[in-house]
């Protein structure tokens, strides 16, 4: 805790600094520095830990700094006789930003670009199996299913498909190629921290690819005095899924901290509840280990993290094998192995205090084998990525900016029943972003990206955003930019293989890119001693150009190719959390979407795209904090079907699907060193009806397992135990 004690004496100010120490105690700080922001001018103080400099005048701001302690900024309204600034050190106001709202969802009010963050407690409403199943409570981020037989999961945001949203580990790309459809699998629930969610186009600094939104995971940290030195997660369901994490953390005496992350799970039962002959979800099994290691020194951190994996499913028909020349059986069979390592590097400049540089590296490999009745996909996927970014202000804080070089390599080569692709790209680039920000009411942010694209040449990305704070209660913000990204149609597409369509690829793609522009509004409401939060925002998203998925043109084919018409989405979203007690929260939210594309020369409704939804959730923990039940709802309406009014009647889906209410429930009993838990998914049993056309004949003309809007598992019943052991 920082202490700074300002007295005013004719034409000077003397300033006193001490610093809270951890046993409650204060002692002067010696090595503090005092700078005149507008001036820029840096005063230091003496043995004392005090110092004397001019007479302020009204509207002077003071940045105070001390090494292993939290700046600050004072502000000087008037002559006073004294101030008292209070701050934690640098190390405890991590913790206190984790804790000092009682929100498990929470937005910060001050900050330029709208973020919203998901904790633990958030993620710990539900099993949280995995990254896929961590946003059931979230009302931002929709998880949608890809096909009928693999068991594969990608996510929504803005109405539009989770490729223009894209997901970083820590700010490092993640759901590129390969990883775009089984990637948020990976993902262990239990090695989250925390979820960072923006929606709209982003920072430029984290890439040029977000046009409806990023998603940026950050796991569990090794030296964090709150990550357990043992943890211990076994889970199983009624579905037959079983799954066991472990966590081992150590700190050194020499500045090093490691955490090793194993996870495995199963799913050794076949299931038909629906009983079409298919496998309501794969066979399945898992191995997942990552470890990761921190160190800090007094001018440089480094961050190292290896991962590895192993991912095996078995789909398709009861009782079918690996066999791909087994033409009594369909089997849908997917085996990926992945391989990556992370790297980063911050160099910390003690002469200018909020000045910094910081220098990310990562290296992905990733194979997967795959089949879908008798056809074969064989793919190899390396990917190489860099990022620099440096960190300062112009003149005083008013004036911050962030300024670096990036490079994305990617090396993809894929076969698709006989037929062989080989796909390079990189794409070398240089950013720059301005903030200013002259105090907490107003900020603006400017960003300029320039990318050179190997096949598509030069491609400039501008970005803006806007907040101003109506009061300390009330934000309101504003967005716009433009986006761009190359699409990788059979990877981010594999679902399609789990038909018996053509699949027609236009030659020469164009990138796709999309101009976004958003509001929102974010209030803070005081009702007696508890706080609420309400949050209302639109966005429009318009693209100038976009890779058409087209399953309308013709019920045998899918037709891939660039955008001949208007493709546009319109998104708007109110949700209010509302802390009724210190024990009871209850959360409501509505989002409706007008996703609108052109398709076989016709402007409509974008397929398996609902266009409203309504998200739920109650939350009550007893007061001895030894109980907890949380209850999730969703109601999601009817989406528009592809048409398959080419087929026999008895092969055609109806024009739209039905409406699904979606209903979780969970009970936790915690204990001193563990807890349990127990609870229901999808307690209404609602599921798609008729999931799989001529699912009796799916080496026929008609067969297509690949249109799915709604779940295919119908209730599950679990329970799991969690140990946590910190010393």
């Amino acid at each position: 805790m920082l202490l700074v004690h300002l007295c005013v004496t004719g034409q000077q100010s003397t300033i006193h600094i001490f610093g809270m120490l951890s046993n409650g105690k204060k002692a002067p700080l010696k090595r503090a520095e005092i700078t005149n922001i507008l001036s820029a001018t840096v005063f230091k103080v003496d043995s004392t830990a005090t110092a004397k400099i001019p007479v302020f005048t009204h509207g002077t701001k003071l940045l105070i700094a001390a090494v292993n302690y939290t700046n600050d900024t004072l502000e000087i309204d008037s002559l006073k006789n004294e101030y008292f600034i209070m701050l934690f050190p640098t190390k405890e106001l991590k913790e206190v930003e984790i804790t000092f709202r009682n929100y498990d969802t929470k937005i910060d009010l001050v900050k330029t670009i709208k973020v919203e963050t998901i904790g633990q407690n958030e993620l710990k409403k539900a099993a949280c199996c995995n990254l896929a199943e961590s946003f059931e409570s979230n009302a931002s981020v929709d998880v949608v299913y890809t096909d009928a037989v693999t068991g594969a999961r990608t996510i929504q945001m803005l109405g539009l498909s989770g490729l223009y949203s894209p997901i970083q580990i820590e700010n490092v790309p993640y759901t590129r190629g390969l990883a775009s459809n089984f990637g948020l699998t990976y993902i262990p629930g239990t090695w989250l921290q925390g979820i960072q969610i923006t929606k709209g186009v982003g920072s430029v600094v984290n890439g040029f690819e977000s046009m409806g939104g990023m998603i940026n995971i950050e796991l569990l940290k090794p030296e964090d005095k709150k990550t357990e030195n043992i943890f211990v997660n076994i889970y199983g369901s009624s579905m037959g899924r079983a799954e066991a994490n472990v966590h081992l953390n150590k700190k050194f005496k020499n500045n090093w901290s490691t955490l090793l992350f194993l996870h495995g799970n199963s799913n050794f039962t076949e299931n038909d509840l629906n009983a079409d002959g298919f496998r309501d979800n794969p066979l399945s099994k898992q191995v997942n280990v990552m470890n990761r290691w921190k160190h800090k020194g007094k001018k440089t951190e480094q961050v190292i993290m290896l991962h590895t994996l192993t991912d095996d499913k078995m789909g398709g028909q009861l009782g079918a094998t690996r066999s791909v020349t087994d033409q009594q059986l369909y089997g849908a069979n997917v085996n990926t192995q992945m391989h990556q390592v992370y790297f980063k590097n911050g160099f910390l400049f003690p002469k200018k205090t909020l000045a910094s540089l910081g220098l990310i590296a990562s290296y992905r490999y990733i194979k997967n084998q795959s089949n879908f009745g008798l056809r074969l996909f064989d793919a190899h996927q390396q990917s190489g990525y860099f990022n620099s970014i440096y960190s300062n202000y112009i003149g005083n804080t008013f004036h911050t900016i962030k300024a670096g070089t990036s490079f994305i390599y990617d090396q993809t080569t894929y076969a698709l029943s006989g037929i062989s692709v080989n796909q390079q790209e990189y794409i070398p680039g240089a950013f720059f972003e301005y903030n200013y920000s002259p105090g907490n009411v107003f900020s603006l942010l400017i960003g300029n990206r320039l990318d050179y694209h190997s096949q598509f040449g030069l491609q400039y990305t501008p970005r803006i955003h806007l907040k101003y704070l109506v009061n300390e209660n009330i934000s309101l913000r504003a967005l716009a930019g433009t986006g761009f990204r190359t699409s990788k149609t059979i990877m981010e597409n594999i679902s399609a293989l789990a038909s018996s369509r053509i699949i027609l690829i236009q030659p020469n793609l164009l990138p796709e890119k999309a101009f976004n522009t958003g509001i929102s509004y974010s209030q803070e409401i005081n009702v007696g001693k508890n706080k609420w939060m309400f949050n209302m925002d639109y966005y429009y998203t318009r693209f100038l150009n976009q890779v058409v998925v087209d399953y309308d043109v013709n019920v045998r084919e899918l037709n891939i190719y660039n955008l001949t018409g208007e493709s546009f989405a319109h998104s708007f979203q109110a949700d209010l959390d509302m802390m009724l007690s210190k024990t009871l929260q209850v959360k409501i939210a509505y989002k409706y979407y007008d996703v609108k594309q052109t398709v076989n020369n016709l402007l409509q409704q974008k397929a398996m795209v609902a266009p409203n939804r309504i998200m739920g959730n109650v939350s009550y923990r007893t007061e001895n904090k030894k109980w907890k039940f949380d209850l999730i709802t969703n109601w999601i309406d009817a989406p528009r079907i592809p048409t398959t009014k080419a087929n026999p009647v008895d092969y055609q889906f109806t024009s739209k699907g039905e409406q699904l209410y979606i209903v979780h429930f969970q009970v936790t009993k915690l204990f001193r060193k563990f807890e349990t838990y127990a609870g229901v998914e999808n307690l209404l049993n609602q599921t798609q009806r008729n999931a799989i056309l001529d699912s009796k004949n799916p080496f026929g003309t008609y067969f297509d397992a690949s249109m799915i809007w709604g779940p295919l598992n119908g209730r599950v019943i679990y329970a799991g135990i969690r140990y946590s052991l910190i010393k």
